[in-house]
């Protein structure tokens, strides 16, 4: 990756490598952003670790809120824009974003949707790859007509290294929406150096919006070996019957329903989303946030990394949408909270095992039931 000149440098050594960072623009102070874990992935030997995001470090959600607000702000001006967020670590952020942008403008219209790796009987519009990924294919199913007369097209990840995921999920939406005008690349950290490159291969603006903007290197460590890589990808069958038929996967937004949960102003709670269903676990904790004493929200993820660095705890179990692969919890101690609300959408119940790590002070609620039938 080409050197750029920097403002703020960054050495981080890992197991894995030496990653050197280097920002163009240091505002946020990346220390308030970023921690560091490697990635159990042949493919690359890194993870940045974001401390506001809440998925592999439990955040307030106050300051995902402010993340969201703060993105949406920086924003150009846009006429009816389509958001997609992408599965599974971005699939809150991007909705969040886009909320946060109709919040500011509540004459726009906005739609919004995210990628999925699971097949369902909704049609499908197009799929894409993630070429670094433990799980690289995508799947984007149509979200109607209003979502595809945009011509403002605004992509949301949680990073953006090389560029090359959402270029490709860019071309694709533009080969079947030629009317598309303009790209928005909006990401937590921009280390992307292939800006210009990018633009001219989508023949289209593009505009980069970020917290922090700057580029890295990783020098891998010549004795390294990666532990073998788990199952990570699905088995591919029809997840119809164990998932809602509506939804932000298919640019629906839907009403979610609050339980009676008869928490304390003294009770400590983590709300947890679990997989690419994360953003009705932050508006629930926001919900919450007022009426205890803390809280905080968290995601599971099929992303298998190895404990050490960010990682500082690890539970393993597994997913909860049948396909019986790993999926993992980062960072949460049981005992830091009273309580511990796992929410989950249709009959995609939390593996028995995830429950048993959090103790009895656990209870698996479902905030998007299945449609009746």
């Amino acid at each position: 990756m080409t050197l750029v000149p920097a403002l703020t440098e960054h050495t981080v050594d890992l197991p894995s490598g030496t990653l050197d960072l280097w920002l163009e623009t240091p505002h946020p102070p990346l220390d308030s952003l970023l921690d560091y874990a490697v990635r159990q992935n042949p493919r690359r030997g890194f993870l940045f670790v974001s401390r506001v995001l809440g998925k592999h470090l439990p955040v307030s959600p106050a300051v995902a809120a402010r993340t969201y607000t703060a993105l949406a702000a920086a924003l150009p001006p846009l006429t009816a824009p389509h958001f997609i967020g992408l599965a599974e670590t971005a699939t809150a952020l991007g909705e969040g974003v886009c909320r946060a942008w109709r919040e500011q403008h509540p004459e726009r219209p906005a739609t919004f949707q995210h990628t999925t790796r699971y097949q369902t009987r909704h049609p499908l519009l197009l799929r894409f790859d993630e070429p670094h990924s433990h799980a690289p294919a995508h799947l984007l199913y149509d979200p109607g007509p209003a979502a595809r007369a945009a011509t403002d097209l605004v992509l949301v990840d949680d990073e953006l290294s090389t560029g090359t995921t959402l270029e490709n999920l860019a071309r694709e939406w533009r080969r079947l929406h030629p009317h598309l005008r303009r790209v928005m690349l909006v990401s937590l950290t921009d280390w992307c150096p292939r800006r210009a490159a990018l633009e001219a291969a989508l023949e289209l603006p593009v505009t980069f919006v970020s917290l922090t903007r700057g580029g890295y290197r990783f020098t891998p460590a010549p004795d390294w070996q990666p532990p073998t890589l788990p199952a990570v990808t699905g088995n591919g069958a029809d997840k119809s019957e164990l998932l809602p038929a509506r939804g932000p996967r298919y640019g629906q937004a839907v009403d979610l329903s609050w339980p009676d949960l008869q928490l304390s102003p003294e009770d400590r709670v983590l709300v947890l989303g679990t997989g690419e269903y994360q953003f009705p676990a932050f508006a629930l904790a926001r919900q919450l946030e007022p009426m205890v004493a803390a809280c905080a929200f968290s995601a599971t993820t099929r992303s298998p990394v190895l404990e050490g660095r960010a990682m500082a705890r690890k539970f393993s179990f597994t997913d909860n949408v049948g396909d019986g692969i790993p999926n993992y919890l980062y960072n949460v101690g049981p005992d830091l909270y009273t309580r511990i609300l796992v929410t989950y959408e249709g009959r995609c119940l939390p593996d028995p095992a995830l429950m048993a790590l959090l103790g009895d002070k656990a209870q698996a609620i479902c905030l998007s039931p299945l449609d009746p039938q």
